[in-house]
């Protein structure tokens, strides 16, 4: 008699479904939900398994973070505050890592933050402490880093204290601290992350079985290889192939969605009569390409840098610093023509833009884009969305627009961005209400590693918004817990143009599903970082069981 795979039950399943919301018992063949509840009364399975009462929804989908840049971190020296809370903590695990590491290898280490460090590390105290070791150390936005002397020469700069941009070579009194931010950090970040293939893959492995963990059943990479000279966010020119690899090897068992960094797009030439000028990755390959496994999914820019590095764009200055607006990567004209060839040819885009002043940019271009090239339901992204006025947001969802706004931030950043931005515009950073009550539909993401990858993190941080101060960061901006793990599911898939096979548990839908110890709606909202991932079961098979 013909048996389905596995009929996982006793479970309290939030689908995500509104035809069919909450169910006990799921069904799989192949892969794919066959039948919920009384679907599957007579039907026989070769594999019963009893999830023990626990509550489980569809698999967490992250949206936004940077697959590749977690798992060369985890091989790195940890600085997050909770590993070296203090700067003499961090000098003395870089001057251990120095002792330990071949003469003249790059020591690297990330994560950390000036708030909770009183300031930022020095270059002379890291040659004084690093020998002939170049050192890089990347701050927890992702868009700055600290180097030492070694590691300016090793990339060009011969006399930091005059060469380079002083917006992005930090100077005090005419010395170059060892502070770089945004493209002078990426190019940087690049050169000292040159591995070799073994490396890369071990790597990926990392990511892979680090984000498993947290239940993520979907990541997506959100700014995938280099150019050929290596600047870029990404690992190698090669990235896309190398994840390649990594599947076929069996090193990762997640769905992934590729986003090519900009600045592996390039010159096509004539890609046919109708398109004379072609602009993107080779073949023409564009957004949805690939399988259910891995694909490729929207072209990433980033337009300006971060709140934390004082880098984000902003209309007006930092209220911490009345000179600063912060660092706008582009030429607003050649990012409108790019982001209008690259949206003519099929791509979706996912723009970094944080800063109030980015957005708008980013918007025009966009919206110019749809102007000359009308393609219809695009969801095009825009990341972060970090400050934005309502006008703006009304703007975005007219647009049809998906916003990414971070709830991993409120809790270690929040109470920053309100020194940064001031009050007014510190509480509407990272807005989420403003869009969903709105009627938009957002994503779940963390922007990992630049904050912790757990989705119950980001998950809290979308309930609460509560800094590790105690502020609320907008009341009104607050999610219900339902609104929170739909935009972590539903909302996700939706922003990928996956959400036919993805996001809820429905029949025909990948059994992509995450078990947790405790009901996220029966805790107190400032606990849910304290539950747990019980299971990750990805197309109907468990990928990480905590009990093993």
């Amino acid at each position: 008699m013909f048996a389905i795979d596995t009929i996982f039950e006793n479970a309290r399943f939030q689908t995500m479904d509104p035809a069919h919301p909450w169910a006990t018992r799921i069904g799989v063949y192949d892969g794919k939900i066959v039948g919920l509840d009384g679907d599957l009364d007579g039907v026989d399975a070769r594999e019963h398994m009893d999830l023990g009462g626990h509550y489980a929804c569809p698999g967490f989908h992250d949206a936004h973070l940077h697959f590749t840049g977690l798992g060369a971190n985890l091989n790195q020296v940890d600085l997050r505050p909770v590993s070296a809370p203090t700067m003499d903590e961090l000098y003395v695990r870089i001057h251990e890592a120095a002792r330990t590491t071949p003469a003249g290898k790059w020591i690297l280490g990330w994560g950390f933050n000036q708030f909770s460090l009183g300031g930022f590390p020095q270059r002379s105290v890291l040659d004084s402490i690093a020998g002939d070791h170049p050192v890089f150390i990347l701050h927890i936005s992702n868009h700055a880093a600290v180097i030492n002397t070694q590691a300016f020469r090793l990339a060009g700069f011969d006399d930091p204290d005059t060469q380079g941009d002083p917006s992005l070579v930090i100077r005090e009194d005419g010395v170059a601290t060892g502070l770089v931010k945004d493209t002078v950090c990426f190019r940087i970040m690049a050169m000292a992350n040159r591995v070799d293939e073994a490396t890369l893959l071990h790597q990926l492995s990392l990511a892979a079985d680090y984000t498993l963990a947290k239940g993520i059943t979907t990541y997506e990479d959100a700014g995938t290889g280099t150019d050929r000279d290596g600047n870029g966010i990404g690992q190698t020119p090669g990235d896309i192939g190398l994840f390649q690899t990594a599947y076929e090897q069996g090193l990762i068992h997640q769905r992934g969605i590729l986003m090519p960094y900009f600045a592996a797009m390039h010159d096509l030439g004539e890609l046919s009569t109708d398109i004379p000028h072609g602009f993107g990755i080779d073949l023409g390959l564009r957004t949805g390409f690939g399988d259910d496994m891995l694909s490729i999914g929207p072209f990433k820019i980033i337009l300006d840098g971060a709140f934390n590095s004082l880098s984000a764009y902003l209309k007006e200055p930092y209220a911490s610093d009345a000179g600063n607006t912060g660092v706008f990567s582009w030429d607003p004209e050649e990012f409108k023509r790019d982001v209008a060839i690259l949206h003519r040819e099929g791509w979706r885009m996912a723009v970094h833009a944080i800063g109030d002043r980015s957005v708008d940019i980013a918007l025009d271009a966009i919206e110019n884009a749809q102007r000359l090239y009308p393609r219809h339901d695009m969801r095009h992204r825009l990341e972060h969305v970090g400050l934005a006025d309502d006008a703006t947001v009304e703007r975005i969802i007219a647009d049809g627009i998906v916003p990414n706004p971070q709830g991993s931030f409120m809790h270690d950043n929040g109470d920053s961005y309100l020194r940064l931005l001031g009050d007014e515009r510190g509480r509407r950073a990272y807005r989420m209400g403003a869009f969903v009550h709105r009627g938009a539909v957002i994503p779940g993401s963390t922007d990992a590693p630049c904050a912790p990858v757990d989705p119950l993190i980001s998950l809290e941080g979308m309930v609460t918004r509560r800094t590790a101060g105690g502020e609320v960061l907008g009341e009104d901006e607050r999610l219900t817990v339902d609104e929170a793990l739909r935009a972590y599911t539903y909302g996700s898939a939706y922003a990928a143009k996956k959400e036919d096979v993805l996001g809820t548990l429905a029949r025909g839908k990948y059994a992509d599903i995450v078990v947790l110890s405790g009901d996220p709606h029966d805790v107190e909202p400032d606990s849910i970082h304290e539950l747990s991932v019980e299971q990750t079961i990805v197309g109907g098979v468990v990928r990480y069981d905590a009990g093993r």
